[in-house]
């Protein structure tokens, strides 16, 4: 251990500045009335950040030494973020250190200047990320399964004076772009003398996933995704029924029940032994076989999504702010969406959301939503009923779910408060009707207490969410569509933090609707020390 706190201590002076490690939880319909906004400096300014403690990864805890620097210069901002996990044993973990890849995610972030400047860019991670008014994309984020998957997104764009137009392009990951999107806008009568309309934008918007199945990756190109390839480096080899390293194709005995494999069922048995059965007709074969199955990959789906939208401030004074809004969106070969009227106000301790809302069939709002990651391509274990346990493997991506959606109106709202100055509260809602609807009703609330009211107490929050569901259901909290996250930080002085962070979210991996078992809970679990200097 010595030699770890040596690496550490000649590693800081290279660490220039860090990012909070407070990231906040995502929340639909959460926009800014204004966009993040960064000071142009004259000289170097250095920030750094970090944490010690333990982390959950999979199912493994380990020792964690976390450095989030960052330096910013005139418009130029780079964060960092070098993790360095010890097992029990005080060995370093090498996964997330085994290629010029893995270093170059240890960028946390590139930036240069901010989404008002008349050039601006971003790489690297991307929490949050919305197109128009939402029916694309919404808080769509790279980070779902952060720090054990590091993707290098990034977005770039430009803002002109010709008539306020401006352009934005964005992929979730810059070495496979399959997740991708972008944006232009103008504002058509900015050269008028037209009350209101003047300040009227316009806007149109592109979504798309090239490829759902990207989620999963082929190693050796035999068609079988890694995440069930028993032999992901073997073209040749994917199922191992009884788990014993012989492919099925070169194994006698299936099931690995020390019995010979009936030849009709297994014909690798008559390739060993020709002839087995017709000169042995007697011999206690195995004639329950039921060897595993699995969907290779089919032919990529990819999901195109359009929209366009408007905003038109009516009110923009100090105390209180209104606007006035719409986005209609179509997805390819599949249905379309419509917000209309949609209004945002600001005043007083509030912010507040209101839109009517208007899907035809197939049609499903915010697709790329926070957990899109973890959705977009899913897969499925099914045991087939009266095969002696037979597993069957396949894929399901998200776009199936679009069969089940028929047309529907409803409304969505939003709003957040500060509740006696003890705790600010944000709940959205949606409710969408119709005869034959399956699906269409989401809630997302996040209470977080006010620090100032708890003395040491730096910020505690909790999140949960349940989106696009039949109805919202908190006797079965735990299900396919929702997440919860909790957030604790207390300080112990200026410059040391204790911290507890935990998120999990729900994967139904036997297809049945119900979570059960550890096997359908993705949880990730870090507490420590964070410090900032």
């Amino acid at each position: 251990m010595p030699r770890i706190w040596l690496f550490i201590l000649a590693l800081l002076p290279a660490v220039l500045g860090a990012q909070s490690l407070n990231d906040d939880y995502m929340f639909p319909g959460d926009e800014a009335w204004e966009d993040p906004t960064y000071e142009i400096l004259s000289q170097p300014d250095f920030d750094l950040n970090g944490m010690l403690g333990n982390i959950l990864v999979g199912d493994n805890w380990y020792s964690q030494i976390r450095l989030r620097p960052e330096v910013a210069i005139w418009k130029v901002g780079i964060g960092m973020d070098i993790d360095l996990l010890f097992d029990s044993e005080g060995r370093l973990r090498r996964k997330g250190w085994e290629s010029w890849q893995d270093i170059a995610k240890k960028i946390f972030y590139l930036r240069f200047a901010d989404r008002r400047d008349s050039l601006y860019f971003k790489i690297g991670c991307i929490p949050d990320y919305t197109l128009g008014h939402g029916l694309i994309f919404d808080d769509y984020s790279n980070m779902l399964r952060y720090p054990e998957e590091k993707p290098i997104g990034g977005y770039l764009g430009a803002n002109t004076n010709a008539y306020g137009f401006g352009f934005e392009i964005y992929t979730h990951d810059i070495s496979k772009n399959e997740v991708i999107a972008g944006r232009a806008a103008l504002k058509p009568l900015q050269g008028t003398k037209l009350p209101l309309l003047k300040n009227l934008a316009l806007g149109v918007n592109l979504g798309a996933d090239r490829d759902p199945y990207g989620k999963y990756p082929d190693s050796d190109q035999d068609g079988y995704p890694d995440v069930y390839d028993k032999f992901p480096d073997d073209p040749d080899s994917w199922l191992d029924t009884d788990d014993d390293g012989v492919p099925d194709q070169a194994d006698i005995d299936l099931n690995g029940n020390s019995l010979l494999d009936h030849p009709d069922l297994n014909p690798y048995v008559d390739a060993v032994f020709p002839n087995i059965a017709q000169n042995y007709p007697d011999y206690p074969f195995d004639t329950a076989v039921f060897p595993d199955s699995a969907a290779s990959y089919a032919e990529p789906r990819p999901m195109w999504m359009y929209s366009l939208d408007y905003d038109l401030p009516l009110v923009d004074g100090e105390n209180f702010r209104l606007s006035h809004y719409g986005e209609y969106a179509v997805m390819r070969d599949q249905g379309s969406g419509l917000i209309l009227p949609g209004f945002a106000a600001k005043f007083l301790i509030f912010d507040l959301k209101l839109e009517f809302r208007n899907f035809t069939d197939r049609f499903m709002p915010a697709y790329f939503n926070y957990l899109y990651d973890e959705q977009r391509c899913q897969v499925v274990y099914k045991g087939i009923e009266g095969s002696g346990g037979r597993r069957y493997y396949s894929l399901r991506t998200k776009d199936e779910e679009l069969e089940g959606l028929s047309s529907s109106l409803g409304w969505f709202g939003y709003l957040k408060g500060n509740i006696a100055n003890f705790a600010y509260l944000k709940v959205a809602y949606q409710d969408m009707y119709d005869h034959g609807l399956s699906k269409g009703k989401s809630i997302w609330a996040k209470l977080t207490l006010m620090p100032e009211k708890f003395p040491k107490l730096r910020e505690a929050s909790l999140y949960y969410a349940q989106t696009d569901v039949d109805r919202v259901d908190f006797k079965n909290w735990r299900n396919p569509q929702a997440q919860i996250n909790g957030l604790i930080v207390y300080g112990y002085n200026d410059t040391y933090n204790l911290i507890c962070k935990y998120r999990e979210y729900y994967q139904d991996a036997n297809g049945d609707g119900v979570i059960e078992g550890q096997n359908e809970i993705v949880e990730s679990l870090s507490v420590g020390i964070e410090f900032q200097f």
